[in-house]
């Protein structure tokens, strides 16, 4: 982190940076709020009077009158309060979102590696909706609780005699000054934890279902399920005494709502009131209390809010794990690649740290310009963190990585991916057309050149043969297109990108052996001279390469030529 959590003035001050553009349309929401609850408590309050007056007798015309005025005016401003109640809530979500992605945008991919599956997404979308929730849900309700409640008990008192409401007021200042902060730290204390450990089970299951191969291959699924189940107790039992201190909130307000009826209506029957008086008065202090009730529901969002703000300010200010260097990768040949002496841990961050587990440890290999070496070993040697650190997704904590000498460090990220390009086996897609996809890299090229790289990966005439040829949209993720469409595409973009380094990284996964062999012979043809490091688990893809290396718990085990390597694996 590169400075520290801010304290709460802190947090609210960066937080109303972001959404100041909702700050009038809230204060208009509130203004409504103010309208719709006063209303609230003289509808039940005329409503009272005008029952009471049907039954003595009294002439009940003129209530139900105002009734039906007040009615109307209140139901006017609810609308008007819910429209832009929800206007706040939507554009909040709106500023808050944007400004985190494009927080996060300049620290991709790195940040992704780094952070635990499922952080990044909940961050961006459970945790803005829970401080959405203050703008839509608890500023207004908030600050209208403060203002109505007293302010009709100020006029009331003013109006039928201080007495009347001396029982209501003090029912309302405890509901509002002490019943809040009935087990409010506790709640705290118990809300981060369980917060925690819902995020410690959603990676649980997150890592349970991508990992589903692993998982019955070593037949771990008893022990998954069994770890599940004991992180959802957890969270249960966690999650338990901030219910408590809310039913406790609610039952204390309702009491309070009890003993305001009870003692308003006491007031007026020895002060000798009308009935229609006694019962307008005692019907319209149970709205009283629908102010306090906004302020206890606040206070049980207010924790989830907090820490989610926390989390949000973290990943936000969460400093880059790489920057540009000061020169612009220029080469229009095909670099040779050094590793040297490359050690990498994804617990330090990149940085060695003692005890802390080494993807890669002291790795050192060369790959001469314009020839293809592929990478093997088992899951977990370090070749998607070979490929990874290559791309400069993230720096080695020690040794160097370079590309005719000079380390990548020294080249801006965007001339350094633009010469190296990768294609990998989970591939992505923009949910827009093909054309807008294959151009992605290379948004200058032409018809010609989109031709020529749709024709290597053999996609040519699958894409004339669609209605819409390259205007088709290939849906979320690329779920219009087959599998073997989608990675046939991305070698395609990566071809019109002309990279100096092609990096593939299982990019034949979903493709037969026979149509994989004429896309890499097309691949040869349309990059003569291009520097390729591959990651493959096809034994015979590989036997083709001009150098082959084995890795092995982030070490080198084998370099050579890959009938030597390979004999082991056949």
């Amino acid at each position: 982190m590169n400075q520290s959590t801010p304290n709460l003035h802190g947090l609210l001050t960066w937080l109303t940076g972001i959404t100041h553009p909702v700050h009038k349309p809230l204060l208009v929401s509130t203004f409504f709020r103010f309208i719709n609850l006063t209303l609230d408590i003289v509808l039940f309050g005329l409503a009272g009077g005008g029952v009471a007056a049907i039954i003595t007798g009294t002439t009940a015309w003129p209530v139900f009158l105002w009734l039906v005025i007040v009615a109307l005016v209140k139901a006017s401003a609810y609308y008007l309060e819910q429209l832009t109640g929800h206007y706040v809530a939507f554009k909040a979500l709106e500023l808050l979102r944007t400004e985190v992605f494009s927080s996060l945008w300049p620290k991709a991919p790195a940040i992704v590696t780094h952070a635990k599956s499922g952080d990044i997404l909940a961050s961006l979308t459970r945790d803005v909706d829970r401080i959405e929730v203050v703008y839509a849900h608890t500023f207004a309700p908030v600050v209208s609780a403060f203002v109505v409640p007293p302010a009709v008990i100020v006029a009331t008192g003013a109006t039928v005699g201080w007495g009347t409401v001396l029982v209501p007021a003090l029912c309302v200042a405890l509901s509002l000054l002490a019943v809040p902060f009935i087990g409010f730290r506790s709640s705290m204390r118990a809300t981060r934890q369980t917060l925690q450990l819902r995020r410690a089970l959603s990676h649980h299951i997150s890592d349970s279902v991508f990992g589903t191969e692993e998982v019955v291959g070593y037949g771990r699924e008893a022990d998954r399920l069994a770890q599940m189940d004991q992180l959802s107790d957890k969270v249960s039992a966690s999650s338990l005494p901030p219910k408590r201190a809310n039913a406790a909130r609610r039952s204390a307000n309702a009491m309070l709502m009890l003993f305001s009826l009870i003692g308003i209506t006491a007031v007026n029957v020895a002060a000798g009131h009308s009935l229609v008086i006694t019962a307008a008065l005692a019907a319209g202090s149970l709205r009283l209390f629908e102010g306090p009730r906004g302020v206890e529901d606040a206070v049980g969002y207010l924790d989830y809010s907090l820490a989610a703000a926390h989390r949000l300010w973290e990943i936000s200010h969460a400093p880059a794990a790489v920057s540009d260097g000061p020169a612009v990768y220029t080469n229009s040949k095909p670099p040779t690649i050094t590793f040297e002496d490359v050690s990498y841990s994804y617990a330090a961050g990149g940085q060695d740290a003692t005890n802390a587990p080494f993807a890669l440890s002291h790795l050192s290999f060369t790959v001469p310009a314009g020839t293809r070496t592929v990478l093997v070993g088992p899951s977990g040697s370090g070749k998607s963190t070979t490929l990874q650190l290559l791309l400069r997704y993230d720096d080695p904590g020690s040794g160097r990585i370079l590309l005719d000498g000079v380390d990548i460090r020294e080249f801006t990220l965007d001339s350094l991916r633009h010469a190296v390009v990768v294609v990998s086996q989970k591939n992505q897609l923009l949910d827009t057309s093909i054309r807008d996809n294959v151009t992605l890299g290379a948004p200058a090229a032409t018809d010609a050149q989109i031709a020529a790289a749709l024709r290597a990966v053999h996609l040519d005439q699958e894409i004339a043969a669609m209605p819409q040829g390259l205007d088709t949209p290939v849906g979320m993720n690329g779920s219009g297109l087959s599998g073997g469409q989608v990675q046939r595409l991305c070698v395609a973009r990566a071809l019109l990108m002309e990279p100096k380094v092609l990096v593939l990284d299982e990019f034949t996964a979903n493709l037969n052996p026979a149509l994989e062999k004429s896309i890499r012979a097309d691949i040869a043809a349309a990059l003569p001279d291009v520097t390729i490091v591959e990651v493959t688990h096809r034994i015979e893809s590989a036997m083709d390469a001009d150098a082959v290396i084995e890795l092995e718990h982030g070490h080198e085990v084998a370099h050579g030529v890959p009938r030597e390597i390979l004999a082991n694996y056949v």
